[in-house]
């Protein structure tokens, strides 16, 4: 939206007190019951434009550029923070760069999501999750790979000797598994990533929060960063969806900006339940099991 100069008519800058192109002032004084509209915090000046989010009528000392163009007041401004993630700058900074500084951010300073910009596209997020898991499924997969290769070196030569078919197998079977973890892993992470998300909106629904699934979505994917410590074996994807979990919860606090106890409702009740339900079944099918044996 651009506001245009009450003398010359050219487009000025918010938050500018003086026209670039005539140098005029644009701290105009409002008329004694006149039929212009007034700035709604300075009554005395007249109003330039309206705010794109509260709609109020603000003057060209309240005016101020949004950061994705719009007008805004003031107020608004800094009632509710709008900064962009390197994630969203990526077409400035470079993808990898952008990944990097996103999950430093997500990971050593997760308050930042208080001030975060709350929307983004659903592919960007999907993006940015499938970029994070993707080391720690290549390292996993990878390192399937080594084990299986390594078994029949560690066997008796005697038994490998017996059993070379099955040795063979196992190499092959390694290869199986890293191209498992390469080709299917990524697209389980993103399903699981959509379905999960879901579930956990409904869960913030409940808890009152009005914006959209997309930015649950967001949350959710950019929480993921910590993903990237899959890349170190046997630690990392140990470590990964703990820290993420953590991340989650500043993430739907600060971008659905709700309290903390709706944020945490939010990340952790679906794990937890689904916790539960599936120790609940694995001791279920062995207590069914000890009761056969003891019959």
């Amino acid at each position: 939206m651009s506001i245009p100069c009450p003398r010359c008519q050219q487009p000025i800058t918010p938050g500018a007190t003086h026209c670039q192109s005539c140098g005029s002032s644009l701290l105009l004084e409002a008329a004694p019951g006149g039929a212009e509209p007034t700035c709604a915090v300075h009554p005395t000046l007249r109003s330039l434009a309206i705010c794109d989010r509260c709609g109020a009528f603000a003057c060209a000392r309240c005016l101020r550029a949004g950061p994705r163009g719009e007008v805004v007041c003031e107020a608004c401004l800094t009632r509710d923070p709008d900064e962009p993630l390197p994630w969203d700058q990526r077409e400035e900074l470079g993808t990898l760069k952008a990944v990097w500084r996103t999950a430093v951010n997500v990971m050593l300073h997760p308050d930042f999501f208080a001030k975060a910009r709350p929307e983004g596209s659903p592919s960007s997020s999907l993006l940015f999750a499938l970029l994070c898991a993707l080391p720690g499924w290549f390292t996993t997969g990878l390192t399937y790979m080594g084990m299986f290769s390594l078994m029949p070196s560690l066997a008796p030569e005697s038994q490998t000797q017996s059993a070379s078919d099955s040795m063979a197998m196992m190499k092959w079977a390694g290869v199986g598994m890293l191209a498992f973890c390469v080709l299917l892993g990524p697209v389980i992470s993103l399903v699981s990533t959509v379905l999960m998300a879901g579930i956990d909106h409904l869960i913030l629904r409940m808890g009152g929060v009005t914006r959209g699934y997309a930015v649950t979505l967001r949350a959710h994917s950019m929480s993921q960063a910590p993903w990237l410590l899959g890349v170190v074996p046997f630690i990392g994807m140990q470590v990964g969806p703990l820290w993420a979990m953590v991340a989650r919860v500043f993430a739907y606090r600060g971008l659905h900006r709700t309290t903390w106890g709706v944020a945490l409702a939010g990340a952790l009740l679906a794990p937890l339940l689904t916790c539960c339900l599936c120790g609940g079944g694995y001791l279920a099918i062995i207590l069914a099991a000890i009761g056969k044996v003891g019959h």
